[in-house]
């Protein structure tokens, strides 16, 4: 079983999601959320490489092939994610996903009064992502 620091990327420090923050493998078998990839990531020609923050081996892809496609996913976080997104509490990403429901049932009247009520009470945090 995978220790909690191990759900989170070590660069960005935010939890690996099945989404936005897929926990994808280096060559040297560390792990990176994909959006931190990108960053580290800069194309020479028809090469992109990638540093390792921590080891610094380089792995090296074509360029044709964009990071997702061309990185492993880390299985063993993957599998975990869902079993400890179970037991914790909404973060910023499900409240988005939630706040588009309920801009498609809610009534235009009650939808925005709603929404900005919303948009009050979550403003400092969304801010802060």
């Amino acid at each position: 079983m995978l220790v909690n620091e191990e759900l989170e990327c070590v660069v960005c420090f935010s939890e690996y999601s099945r989404s936005k923050r897929v926990p994808r493998v280096l060559h040297c078998s560390h792990t990176f959320c994909a959006p931190c990839l990108e960053r580290l990531s800069y194309l020479d020609g028809v090469i992109r490489s990638v540093t390792c923050p921590l080891c610094r081996w380089i792995t090296c892809t074509r360029a044709s092939l964009t990071l997702p496609g061309a990185l492993w996913v880390n299985t063993d976080i993957w599998d975990q994610i869902t079993k400890e997104q179970q037991g914790r509490k909404p973060d910023v990403e499900d409240l988005y996903q939630k706040n588009q429901l309920l801009r498609s049932t809610l009534p235009d009247s009650r939808h925005s009064a709603f929404m900005s009520l919303l948009e009050k009470m979550f403003s400092c945090v969304l801010l802060q992502k």
